[in-house]
């Protein structure tokens, strides 16, 4: 029986191979008997590496479905509301991240630690062992958390144990036990890494080999999530913030984890959006949530973030000048009505077209979110650090990663200067700002969080009766058809009901963010 069940979840693997669907986190994803006994290191973490982009503005799969920046506020849609209704993007699929980053990041670590391997050249060439071993776990670490802050219940324990332990069904760890295991790996990574050793540069196509950031990033998402325990276990999430802040997170813009598109990993957003590429949709567009607040602000940034024309088409100087806050406009997520998409769109921005380039390169972890996380921890008494101080060099990193003019007034302002009394509010505000186009997946966590910022869905998004961004992505078929019972087991950890569906949560998520529906009349503007 066992043999058939494992022919099976290999038939199905071969499918997902060949049609570009998802499979889930078990069966054959843990077996691989055509892998050469020489496989280069170089390769699996080049491979490993050009996968941190999905969690941005793309999918598991390169599909069209830019849900992690439309549940953030960030995105909308212009000529049709493929993605509006909510029940669209009704699942999630994990197993191509297991299949492939979190696969090839396995190996490099079995490899660096079979004593027989690890100094054949196949092996040494992406560096010292050390630092293969302490990146690799690092970046493991960054999926599994992206995968969990998603559906809740991972498989991590269980990961990669079919062929070893015969284990094709694994159980899904808690999100609890997750984030625990997780700081747990992140910490045993941090003490690895070794300032003196190699990691290739070239193979290391998000940090060009240099350690110093791995560590800094490293440090980074254990405060980023640590700070998600902050209404569930505070006193769990203070004891790991602090280790992680006094080993030292990203100060600067230069430290941000980013990711630059070439010949072999185009940007998607080129072939969604370019005016250079013919077969472009030109449908995602800026949403009316950030342009708003940017322009109540007076933000800069929002220059280099929008565009008036590029693919909108050409806008009347005198009506919309370019350097005008006023001349910009998002729409709303979820238009129900072909006259306010009509009026939305001859009116609306467009993304800015650096951000289209085929090779872009995009924030994934900027610098300014981990230092506004920072502020939000130094609010919370949970490190010795002057809150005001980190909340502005969060701002200002952000403005320098944009190259926009002005944050030393900006941070002055009176709707921006810091005010203790609304630090959180503010704090929350500008890390929403500033993760445009960044980690979707960490922005959605920040507003189930914190239910800032306020974003009513808009009518056309609740013709499904739901009138709320989701607060998680059920599993697939292949999870409650395969590995049934401990589907089961998992999904009864979630709350409030333990069914598996948008309106339950994570295990971190304890707000009441119900925000509701923008009526009708105020989807269309009044320009």
């Amino acid at each position: 029986m066992k043999k058939i069940f494992a022919l099976l979840i290999s038939a199905l693997i071969a499918v997902s191979l060949f049609t570009s669907c998802d499979i889930h986190d078990f069966g054959d994803i843990n077996k691989d008997p055509n892998k050469p006994s020489t496989s280069f290191t170089t390769y699996f973490f080049t491979h490993a590496c050009r996968y941190a982009n999905r969690f941005a503005y793309t999918t598991a799969t390169n599909a069209y479905d830019p849900w992690y920046q439309e549940w953030s506020g960030y995105l909308s849609e212009s000529k049709n509301n493929q993605y509006g209704p909510l029940s669209t993007t009704s699942d999630y699929s994990s197993g191509t991240l297991y299949l492939n980053p979190l696969k090839n990041l396995h190996y490099i670590i079995e490899m660096n630690e079979d004593p027989e391997q690890k100094d054949q050249t196949y092996v040494a060439v992406l560096g010292s062992s050390a630092n293969q071993i302490a990146a690799s776990k690092t970046l493991m670490a960054y999926f599994f958390m992206s995968i969990s802050d998603i559906q809740g219940p991972v498989v991590i324990s269980d990961a990669f144990k079919g062929a070893s332990e015969d284990n094709w069904t694994p159980k899904y760890d808690t999100q609890e036990e997750a984030y625990t295991i997780l700081d747990n790996m992140l910490k045993e990574a941090y003490a690895q890494f070794d300032l003196n050793g190699t990691l290739d540069s070239s193979a290391d196509v998000l940090y060009g080999g240099d350690i110093s950031k791995w560590k800094k990033f490293n440090a980074s998402l254990r405060m980023l999530m640590a700070i998600k325990l902050s209404d569930v276990d505070p006193a769990t999430g203070k004891t790991r913030f602090a280790a992680a802040y006094a080993d030292g997170g990203m100060t600067n813009a230069a430290d941000g984890l980013d990711f630059t598109y070439d010949d072999l990993n185009w940007n998607m957003m080129y072939y969604w959006c370019s005016p250079d590429y013919s077969g472009a949709g030109l449908n995602p567009v800026p949403n009316m949530f950030i342009v708003d607040a940017m322009k109540e602000l007076k933000d800069n940034r929002m220059f280099k973030y929008f565009d008036i024309e590029c693919y909108k088409g050409t806008r009347d100087p005198e009506k919309f000048p370019r350097d005008q806050y006023s001349s910009f406009y998002g729409i709303p997520f979820g238009l129900s009505s072909n006259e306010a998409v009509s009026k939305w769109s001859n009116c609306c921005a467009s993304i800015n077209y650096d951000m289209l380039a085929q090779n872009a390169t995009v924030p994934i972890i900027p610098a300014a979110r981990v230092l506004l996380t920072e502020a939000e921890a130094a609010m919370r008494g949970w490190i010795s650090a002057d809150a005001k101080t980190l909340y502005e060099a969060g701002i200002k990193a952000s403005f320098e990663w944009w190259d926009a003019d002005g944050a030393d007034e900006y941070v002055k302002s009176p709707e921006v200067a810091f005010d203790p009394s609304k630090g959180i509010e503010q704090i929350a505000t500008q890390r929403w700002i500033a993760g445009y186009l960044a980690d979707g997946v960490q922005a959605w966590s920040d507003w189930r969080r914190l239910d800032i910022p306020k974003m009513p869905v808009g009518p056309g998004a609740s013709n499904t009766g739901t009138d709320h961004y989701p607060y998680r992505l059920p599993f697939g078929d292949t999870d409650r058809n395969y590995n049934t019972e401990n589907y089961k087991a998992a999904i009864a950890t979630l709350r409030p009901s333990g069914a598996d569906d948008k309106d339950n949560r994570v295990w971190w998520d304890v707000a009441d963010n119900w925000e509701g529906v923008i009526p009708d009349e105020k989807c269309v503007p009044s320009i």
